[in-house]
């Protein structure tokens, strides 16, 4: 009887592993009834865990690993910040939409000019003041001035929003200030961070104060919608939410991390498990392996040197296993990277390595193609679990199209 060895991927501990295998015994039984998929559990013997029980988790011990700390003011700053870095103009979007029941400028008016024509002059005479370009130049941004106010006067935002007069306060020339400041770190060859949260803030200043800007605080409901947001981009992106719920993201993900850190370290071990739960079964085995599972279980088998029960190394095959199917793996990313522990980049796949099918979703960023770096010795077969991002890497198991090609290895291993 063939058997199917479910080798789960990292941070993987129960009941999610249990949870799992019954999806795929489900999927394999409808197909091949007459295969049997046995659990390969190495995370709950093996895997890593907070041996200090998280002291060195800032304020995890503190608060017993339960619940977010109290919110701190600044959060709204770096949130407004995160949310400018992925797209420069979006509180001019913001303040051109709460300002659409204001009445647009229908034309000439004599008298003094709009405020918003004075501000596209301000922004486009920004690179003959000397402050700015001095300011901008201390901030290593100076090359990007120009640029950057040339995109800030073409963008559709700017533009909307010069023409909607509902902003009595004036607090248009800050947030222009802020795009501007924000499209530059956009595209600077240098991380955002490496200009410092001060300097980035007084460059912000010095604009908003050439552009005619007075006020250091936006009106209230601009202010709102700006917090709404930005709130809402951090709490998708993640950033703000894994900061602001540190203490219980790190109980829940540690062993995430951690198993992958400790299996480049002490993989071995891994290794062994996996195979005496090979060694175990009564006839051919395919291997499937979800992420680091899928790692392990190429190192297994591309290696050919196992640990006995004492740690000792010594040579080691598994005939048994006639094909190995990867899921959401890392491997061939690990092998171009020259990081696998079993095989270096350059040197291909040993003799007489069985089949090897590798199952990947553009959308799970996990996952990775094979026969780019390994060659045609391996199958990559793409396949849409019909998930975001965030949900993808732990999809597979309820997605036909897997189980069709699990069915398709199982009739090469053994037809029915």
């Amino acid at each position: 009887m063939v058997t199917v060895l479910f080798v789960h991927g990292t941070g993987v501990r129960e009941p999610s592993y249990s949870n799992a295998l019954a999806r795929v015994r489900e999927g394999v039984a409808a197909v091949r009834p007459d295969v049997r998929v046995e659990p390969c559990d190495w995370g709950s013997a093996l895997g890593s865990y907070l041996r200090a029980e998280g002291a060195s988790i800032p304020g995890f011990a503190a608060q017993g690993g339960q619940g977010p700390p109290a919110p701190d003011p600044r959060d709204e700053a770096v949130a407004r910040w995160a949310l400018l870095y992925a797209d420069p103009f979006a509180e001019l979007e913001l303040f051109a939409l709460t300002g659409a029941g204001a009445v647009p400028s229908s034309g000439f008016v004599p008298g003094p000019r709009a405020r918003g024509d004075l501000l596209l002059d301000g922004v486009s005479g920004l690179d003959a003041r000397d402050t700015v370009r001095g300011a901008w130049a201390d901030a290593g941004l100076g090359e990007l001035l120009t640029e950057a106010a040339t995109a800030v006067r073409g963008a559709p935002a700017f533009r909307r929003a010069i023409v909607v007069d509902g902003d009595p306060a004036g607090a248009l020339p800050r947030l222009t200030a802020r795009a501007l400041v924000a499209y530059a770190l956009s595209r600077t060859d240098r991380d955002a961070g490496e200009v410092s949260a001060k300097a980035r803030d007084e460059l912000v200043d010095c604009v908003t104060d050439a552009l005619g800007g007075d006020l250091r605080v936006v009106p209230e409901a601009l202010t709102a919608a700006f917090r709404f947001s930005a709130r809402l981009f951090e709490n998708v992106l993640g950033s703000r939410l894994v900061v602001a719920r540190r203490t219980p993201w790190s109980g829940r993900s540690v062993g995430f991390f951690g198993d992958i850190v400790r299996y480049l370290v002490r993989g071995e071990a891994v290794r062994a498990f996996v195979a005496e739960a090979v060694r175990a079964q009564p006839g051919p085995v395919v291997l499937l392996g979800h992420s680091l599972g899928g790692i392990a279980a190429f190192d297994l088998l591309a290696s050919g040197v196992l640990l006995d029960g004492a740690g000792e190394q010594r040579a080691g095959s598994l005939p048994q296993v006639e094909a190995l199917i990867t899921v959401g793996s890392q491997a061939p990313l690990l092998y171009e990277l020259d990081a696998l522990p079993s095989r270096p980049y350059g040197s291909g796949l040993p003799s007489g390595f069985p089949r090897w099918v590798n199952v990947y979703d553009r959308r799970d960023l996990l996952s990775y193609t094979a026969s780019e770096v390994f060659g045609s010795e391996v199958t990559d077969v793409e396949v849409d679990n019909r998930q975001p991002v965030s949900a993808a890497h732990s999809a597979y198991w309820t997605n036909d199209r897997f189980h069709s090609v699990l069915h398709d290895v199982l009739d090469q291993v053994s037809p029915p």
